[in-house]
């Protein structure tokens, strides 16, 4: 995911592995109505080799959202999230090919909103500490291609920032999650063109007003 300047935040240190790692105390979720999802500043994108490793392939799905978002930085058993995309919003930048080869390899089309098979799905089953750095071990069910497949991944808080003053100030939070698939193997896709390892990086924004 993309990130944003992090800006000092109550931390506490925990010491795992012999290590000493920093975490604060932010606590965020979509059910405060004081939070929103930024949708503008947000992306779901991919990467994957083209043609056995001639030249690397990546693109963006255009309509992406959370059905849930709950954040503790402090508890991961309280951290867990519901995000989507539509599948025939997929942007390359080659708006042949985009409408052409990829809508078909998925089985989607240009007229599918919410239909099931238009839709691709993460929704966490368990989150954890990493005991490397200051992110968290997601394990999260992927629903995509009429598939589900229970993955891991690894979410990151870049921090919190201000925006505005006065009436207009607002919180700024940041987060990444990062994953592989295994896009031949697993959810069956069928194509000559693409490697079967698929590289997706995801960045969210949220703003708060104060």
């Amino acid at each position: 995911m993309g990130y944003i300047v992090s800006c000092t935040h109550d931390d506490e240190i925990l010491s795992l592995a012999g290590s000493k790692i920093e975490r604060g105390t932010q606590v965020l979720s979509l059910t405060d109505s004081k939070v929103a999802y930024d949708k503008t500043h947000s992306n779901v994108g991919w990467e994957t080799m083209y043609l056995g490793g001639l030249s690397l392939l990546t693109g963006r799905f255009d309509t992406l959202g959370f059905t849930t978002f709950n954040f503790d930085e402090a508890d991961p058993s309280k951290t867990n999230f519901e995000g989507w995309v539509w599948i025939n919003r997929v942007n390359t930048s080659e708006p042949g090919r985009d409408k052409g080869c990829l809508q078909t390899t998925f089985n989607v089309n240009t007229g599918m909103t919410t239909d099931a098979a238009n839709v691709a799905k993460v929704k966490t089953t368990s989150v954890e500490l990493s005991p490397a750095d200051k992110g968290y071990i997601v394990k999260f069910d992927l629903t995509f291609h009429g598939v589900t497949k229970n993955l891991t991944g690894k979410l990151s808080y870049a921090g919190k920032t201000v925006t505005g003053t006065g009436a207009t100030a607002k919180n700024v939070f940041g987060f990444g999650f990062d994953f592989q698939i295994l896009a031949k193997t697993d959810f069956a896709i069928v194509s000559n063109n693409i490697a079967d390892l698929v590289t997706i990086k995801c960045n969210a924004i949220f703003r708060q007003t104060q």
